[in-house]
């Protein structure tokens, strides 16, 4: 049975795909990446930098994106360029074209899960929130870099969801449906686009260990030894496995690809199961009910 795998020591590898370092894949290519300071986003940034791309990161965290911007320099790429700013904010977004030009890819990566609870207790409030960080920016940061790739016939875009868009999510009902809307829209999108010669195709995460989202928030480190029975690989995801995904999604190993969203999951959608602990509480950790 395959034992539990903790987070790899030390500094994690940007890539676990080989490369040709006088020829990397994405020489001369350029991919914008929202929400790339930290977690699943800094994994892509340094997966592309690695294969050679010039990298636009943007993220609320300055401090944290420039050091990533630094750490994905020395990964291989050419050149970072750091636009510290809130993406759900128009004049992010136009400081954001700005610097990238025209990009040959772009990663929308930035969501945010925060447990709203039931839904009778919910407000309009929170269904902005989750809407603006949920969707919003993907569908106005798509539309303001997608004109450029349909006039040059080619273009390779990545919505980041989650598996919560495509099963019930019990406790964050509002989250799901955003998330489902995304997987919705890459699909439509790239119905659309595709006679342009721009693929479009998503990434829908699950139990992956994040700043945002850390391996034992909410389970006891002592459940460790579960995780085999839980997770059918055994392990938590890395960072680095979604920047590998996200190689494989821009590169011409996936040519014959889109609209496509990948579970990137360790299997959890395979073998799914929500058990309820009370009225408005459920699991689907190793846990005790009670």
């Amino acid at each position: 049975m395959t034992e539990y795998l903790a987070p790899p020591p030390g500094p994690e590898p940007p890539s676990a795909l080989p490369r040709d370092p006088e020829h990397p894949l994405f020489a001369g290519r350029t991919a914008v990446v929202t929400g790339g300071a930290r977690g699943i986003g800094a994994g892509i940034v340094r997966a592309l930098a690695y294969h050679g791309a010039r990298v636009v990161l943007c993220d609320t965290e300055g401090d944290a994106a420039r050091a990533t911007a630094e750490t994905a320099l020395g990964d291989g790429s050419p050149e970072v360029t750091v636009v510290a700013g809130d993406i759900r904010a128009r004049t992010t977004v136009d400081a954001l074209v700005a610097a990238a030009g025209e990009p040959d890819f772009l990663v929308n990566n930035v969501g945010d899960f925060r447990p709203s609870g039931p839904f009778l207790t919910s407000e309009e409030r929170d269904w902005q929130d989750m809407y603006e960080l949920n969707l919003l920016h993907i569908l106005r940061v798509t539309r303001a870099f997608l004109p450029a790739m349909v006039e040059r016939g080619h273009g390779g875009i990545v919505n980041l969801s989650s598996v919560e868009g495509l099963r019930g999510i019990p406790g964050s009902a509002v989250y799901g449906a955003f998330k489902a809307a995304a997987i919705a829209f890459t699909a439509s999108l790239a119905a659309e686009v595709g006679q342009y010669g721009i693929r479009v195709n998503g990434i829908a995460p699950d139990l992956t260990d994040t700043p945002q989202t850390p391996m034992w928030a909410s389970t006891a480190a002592k459940y460790g030894d579960h995780v085999g029975k839980w997770v059918p690989v055994g392990r938590f995801g890395h960072p680095a496995d979604h920047g590998d995904a996200a190689v494989f999604l821009l590169s011409e190993q996936s040519r014959f690809m889109t609209g496509t969203t990948l579970n990137l999951d360790g299997g959890t959608m395979a073998a799914p199961g929500w058990l309820r602990r009370d009225e408005h509480r459920y699991t689907n950790m190793p846990r005790g009910l009670r």
